[in-house]
């Protein structure tokens, strides 16, 4: 009997570690290729407000735990929706679709999530509800 019960809490433990770990891998939602080109389009349309390292100048860091914090309860689709219809500030929505992914992706990629093989979506991106925390401290 004693065995059972070790045995099942060994495999509980093992299933909730298992599961945490999950729970902290961020998913892959954008392309390296998106991520690259969202570089370039950062460099010449927000680097000059947010800094060349996403820190912040002008305008709030982008990247780390002052950012996104799992407090926050930021989503994919309310930073995305932010920054398609917000930025840059001073051409609000001046930028393409793809250019507006592309840069998203960056600002993923520099907080930790991974490059998959499916490129961000513009139109799904606006109502992700996958949370969007930071794996940078």
């Amino acid at each position: 009997m004693n065995a059972f019960k070790v045995t099942g809490l060994a495999a509980a433990g093992l299933l909730l570690a298992t599961v945490a770990a999950m729970a902290a891998t961020p998913p892959a939602l954008y392309t390296q290729t998106q991520a690259s080109a969202g570089a370039t389009v950062f460099a010449q349309s927000c680097a000059m407000c947010h800094g060349a390292d996403l820190k912040g100048v002008a305008g709030p860091a982008l990247i780390g735990p002052t950012f996104a914090a799992p407090g926050n309860k930021y989503t994919v689709g309310s930073v995305f929706t932010e920054i398609s219809q917000q930025m840059p500030v001073s051409a609000p929505g001046s930028l393409s679709h793809d250019e507006y992914a592309d840069v998203m992706s960056y600002i993923m990629s520099k907080n930790g999530y991974p490059a998959g093989t499916t490129a961000l979506d513009y139109t799904t991106s606006l109502t992700s509800t996958v949370p969007f925390v930071t794996q940078v401290k």
